[in-house]
């Protein structure tokens, strides 16, 4: 890209910018989320639940809230560590142990809540790409729907790829008929950081893809999911460094609210990530298009 197209590039991100209100939408997707995260989860509980166990529901579940969470690691006032995976675990005990209750409510809960969630994800990808489009509101509500089932099949196959890893052993493979052994130490802290960006690239293709009722092309919905993957995964980093230093303060200030106020801000982050992905991707295609 030349230097007066890459001036163009981002005097176009800058007037989307301004065009599209990222606080109030970000705040809306933020919102939406909080909401449907329990019924959400539940869904997820009965679907992995069913094809695995619920043992390996719960503990996949505690794996993806852990890998879409910053690290935060931190002692509390009373001396106890605090970490990301023991927060998750935390906060899925009680749906695991009500699934025989929640179980059915979740899932008539979910069918009414995903609607929100979905069209306020719509929404910021039909203003941002400026989509005319409006399709039948059933058509539209079943096109919701197509995007949770596709969601969940992208938490299922990653759940059951990880399965299928842990049934062989990796860091040795044996050369048949002979004595040569290979050893591989490296397999599985390479996987450790090759699946979860996989796993948010696919969420975040879904999202483009079908959030937008397929108005996004594949090309472009993988770009976009490429863009949101890159700055989540900095994002990511950046305030866990952040709150190596910082937790401790938060925790004297907020006391047992701390973790609440961390995930709220870290959401309210991911939507406005959402947000300037699909800005950036936008100014590429109007500038691809005036090329």
């Amino acid at each position: 890209m030349s230097k007066n197209g890459l001036c163009a590039y981002w005097s176009r991100v800058i007037e989307l910018v301004k065009q599209v209100d990222v606080i109030f939408n970000a705040s809306a997707v933020t919102f939406n989320l909080f909401i449907c995260a329990i019924p959400f989860t539940l869904i997820l509980i009965s679907i992995i639940g069913y094809v695995l166990s619920i043992d390996a529901a719960y503990t996949e579940l505690v794996r993806y809230g852990t890998e879409l969470l910053p690290d935060i690691t931190y002692e509390q006032t009373n001396s106890i560590t605090v970490e990301s995976e023991r927060i998750v675990q935390a906060l899925l005990a009680p749906l695991i142990q009500g699934r025989n209750v929640l179980g059915i409510t979740g899932i008539i809960i979910m069918l009414f809540f995903t609607q929100s969630l979905f069209h306020s994800l719509k929404l910021v990808l039909f203003n941002v790409f400026e989509i005319q489009k409006r399709s039948h509101p059933l058509k539209s509500i079943l096109a919701n729907f197509l995007g949770l089932g596709l969601l969940g099949t992208v938490f299922l196959f990653f759940s059951l790829l990880a399965s299928f890893i842990s049934l062989f052993e990796l860091r040795t493979i044996a050369v048949p008929l002979t004595e040569i052994v290979i050893e591989l130490p490296w397999v599985y802290e390479v996987l450790d950081i090759l699946l979860p960006l996989l796993f948010t690239y696919m969420l975040a293709f879904v999202i483009f893809r079908f959030m937008s009722e397929q108005e996004i092309s594949i090309p472009d919905a993988f770009q976009g999911a490429a863009l949101f993957t890159v700055l989540f995964e900095s994002a990511k980093l950046l305030l866990s460094l952040y709150l190596s230093y910082a937790m401790s303060r938060y925790e004297f200030i907020y006391q047992g609210y701390t973790f609440i106020i961390v995930l709220a801000l870290w959401v309210f982050y991911l939507s406005i990530l959402f947000i300037f992905s699909a800005i950036l991707l936008r100014a590429k295609i109007d500038q691809q298009k005036n090329s």
